[in-house]
């Protein structure tokens, strides 16, 4: 396995080296080479002076295991065994480690990690609980979440999917995790000969390091298992959604760097909203046959007004005759936000703009919603928009990360328009970017997209985002003890 480490070098005592070891993906019958890979992954970490090191989900056996009867007649450690293994390793190479396996509770399988200190003791196991794909054949979803109190600090696990739904990666925020460990089998979503994508990989690890204010060391698998390609790119990321090391797509190497063990963001979810968060209160779907194609336009303010910004200029008179369905601005006060709403309902167009309050509208081209750009680090606004149906949701006020819109749009599968003074961008449920504008030359992104989009939140087989929420591990983490029900 070759290695390559940041150029970071340590400081004070609440800095760290972490390693993440991305393996060859292998099948169940490639067990014993699996194991050997991990072996030698510990060494090499060890060797580059990392004090924790993170290896892939379901590093041992592999990851599509076909059914529970074929994992326990198949020629391999059982899981009490694995772990013995591992801890050796650690106690031996004097490092922690973090890594992914398949835990065999006699009765059900779960898809877990397992936190080794550097002594060789086990300090906490996660099992996944948003299960993707084939998970659902055979594991049983976890149940809990908490981070891992270790020597090296609060450690938050979660694994692949996990990453998907917001409430976790808060939930272990909310509870003083000080870095989190993302044991991965991020699938390459790319059709196109080598090429290489992933929605967690490309833009949502970085977004959940900015939400939590954490550090994130994710570990991936590369090559293909069976059928099912992986797109590497395991990856170190700081706590304000830096990449301080990146692994390449397609190759087994070994990457670490420097990282600082902090204090978690506080997770703002107003007190109103907890029912919709914490509850099984069926989400709304936005209804397909009621959506379609909307012409929409992302207008920056400067692209709004006139030099005195007073005055509507003729674009909005241009939009309108383009066929433009609806407008997303900033505006500077409530009193200009009530003129441009009558004048743009004047020329047969919706308008959403900051400070109109934050709330869903139910608009002729479907349901709609309206936050203001300091609110998007917290997941709960949108997320709330999101349950109650919203197909699009317009970010309104200063410029935000772009890598925490894309996030925001494809854990919800909803489109994402961010509008500023002088930025414009659009996101599709998917989160890829529609369209953005350039700094420094402020233009109208307009674009016909198709909301119908929105009311699929099935993201692959078997994975419906709606269906694999878990409220009351939510509620759990965020200590909330009223247990709200779903009414009839």
């Amino acid at each position: 396995m070759s290695k390559a480490k940041s150029s970071s070098t340590k400081g004070k005592r609440s800095t760290i080296t972490v390693a993440a070891a991305q393996l060859s993906a292998h099948t169940l019958e490639q067990a014993d080479t699996a194991l050997g890979e991990i072996e030698q992954a510990i060494r090499d970490a060890a060797a580059v002076g990392a004090d924790m090191l993170v290896l892939p989900e379901c590093a041992y056996p592999a990851y599509l295991i076909g059914s529970e009867e074929t994992y326990r007649s198949s020629e391999i450690l059982n899981s009490k065994a694995f772990i013995k293994k591992l801890s050796a390793w650690a106690k031996e190479h004097k490092i922690q480690i973090v890594c992914g396996f398949v835990d065999d509770e006699g009765d059900h399988l779960l898809n877990a990690a397992i936190v080794i200190d550097a002594k060789g003791r086990e300090r906490g196991r996660h099992a996944k609980s948003f299960l993707w794909g084939n998970d659902n054949n055979y594991f049983q979803p976890g149940r809990d979440l908490k981070p891992i109190d270790t020597p090296l600090g609060k450690i938050g696990v979660m694994i692949c999917a996990d990453g998907r739904a917001p409430e976790l990666a808060a939930g272990l925020a909310q509870q003083g995790a000080q870095l989190i460990a993302i044991p991965t089998c991020w699938v390459n979503a790319a059709k196109e000969p080598n090429a290489f994508r992933n929605a967690q990989a490309d833009f949502m690890a970085q977004g959940r390091a900015i939400e939590c204010g954490l550090a994130i060391v994710a570990a991936n698998k590369c090559g293909i298992e069976g059928d099912t390609p992986y797109c590497g790119k395991s990856q170190i990321v700081t706590s304000d959604g830096q990449h301080a090391a990146v692994a390449p797509p397609d190759e087994p190497v070994l990457i670490s760097a420097d990282v600082s063990l902090s204090k978690p963001n506080a997770i703002d979810i107003p007190q109103w909203s907890k029912r919709r968060i914490f509850s099984a209160y069926e989400p709304i779907v936005p209804n397909r046959e009621e959506l379609g194609d909307v012409k929409i336009a992302v207008a920056p303010t400067d692209c709004v007004f006139g030099d005195e910004k007073a005055e509507m200029t003729p674009p909005l008179e241009q939009l309108a005759g383009d066929g433009v369905q609806v407008v997303g601005t900033a505006i500077p006060d409530p009193e200009t936000a009530d003129r441009l709403d009558i004048y743009c309902r004047a020329l047969g167009m919706s308008l959403v703009a900051f400070p109109f309050v934050e709330r869903l509208m139910i608009e002729s081209f479907g349901a709609c919603g309206c936050i203001e750009s300091e609110h998007l680090t917290s997941f709960a606004p949108m997320r709330i928009m999101a349950l109650d149906g919203a197909a699009i949701v317009f970010v309104l006020g200063d410029e935000v990360s772009l890598p925490l819109l894309r996030t925001r749009a494809a854990e919800n599968c909803i489109f994402v328009a961010s509008v500023t003074a002088s930025l414009a961008v659009l996101v599709d449920p998917t989160g890829k970017v529609v369209d953005r504008t350039e700094p420094g030359k402020p233009r109208i992104i307009t674009e016909t997209i198709d909301l119908r989009l929105a009311a699929n939140k099935e993201v692959f087989p078997q994975t419906h985002i709606w269906e694999q929420r878990k409220p009351e591990i939510y509620a759990d983490a965020f200590d909330i003890h009223e247990r709200f029900v779903a009414p009839h």
